[in-house]
């Protein structure tokens, strides 16, 4: 019983820690190449290195991080060409989930959905780009955690944790997409509908636009760095 409350302590920990160094890589305190100072992190949390060393073999095993032998940890980089293969994962695996969630919908669920959009269409009046990435993933979520495909969900979940943690979101939304809001809204019509159709329809070109977004984005910045060093 009591390996069991000490098991489950250090899980807890390792969860913080995880969402302690998610966040710092998030809001740019970390970014891609940059050392991850984990023993100062450990320090400032209160924790012993073990949940935070175990935090950091977790992201490493995503991709997110890598560990350099007698270095330590730094912020993995991305490139064009897994940029382009999240992307176009996302639009297979999120438009086969939405047929079931709309399937599965109630009004517990449409009310879930709306309130997710409520917050995404709010965060983008107040123009802070931190907070309309948050609430972006929360819609999107919402609507995969509705289907019930629990691996698809979790697929989801790690690629959108790839996308804004690998990819700086500067870069992301380089060419904001002034379109996304009015997705947004056209997808929940469309599902409060049960218009199956229509919001796969909206929902693919959806995650096109923004795809093409970020590789355009990515790109401009790899030109800007090639200009620096000639």
């Amino acid at each position: 019983m009591i390996q069991k409350i000490k098991n489950s302590r250090n899980n807890d920990l390792t969860r913080e820690a995880y969402n302690d160094i998610r966040k710092m890589i998030f809001s740019n305190e970390l970014k891609p190449g940059q050392k991850i100072p984990y023993r100062k992190m450990a320090e400032g949390s209160n924790m012993s290195l073990t949940p935070v060393v175990q935090a950091l073999k977790h992201m490493e095993f995503m991709g997110l991080v890598r560990n350099e032998h007698n270095k330590g940890f730094f912020v993995e980089k991305v490139t064009p060409q897994e940029i382009d293969e999240a992307y176009k994962l996302r639009s297979i695996i999120e438009p086969m989930m939405l047929v079931q969630t709309i399937s599965n919908l109630d009004e517990q669920g449409e009310k879930k959905i709306r309130t997710a959009l409520d917050e995404y269409l709010d965060a983008c009046k107040r123009g802070s780009l931190k907070l309309k990435l948050v609430k972006d993933i929360q819609f999107h979520m919402s609507m995969a955690e509705l289907s019930g495909q629990n691996l698809s969900i979790l697929i989801l979940r790690y690629l959108f944790d790839f996308l804004y943690l690998r990819f700086s979101q500067e870069l992301i939304f380089s060419r904001p997409s002034e379109d996304s809001a009015t997705d947004h809204s056209a997808i929940f019509d469309a599902i409060r509908s049960r218009d199956i159709e229509t919001a796969t329809l909206v929902l693919k070109k959806h995650i096109n636009d923004i795809h093409i977004n970020a590789l355009d984005g990515i790109q401009e910045r790899l030109s800007e760095v090639e200009e620096i060093i000639f």
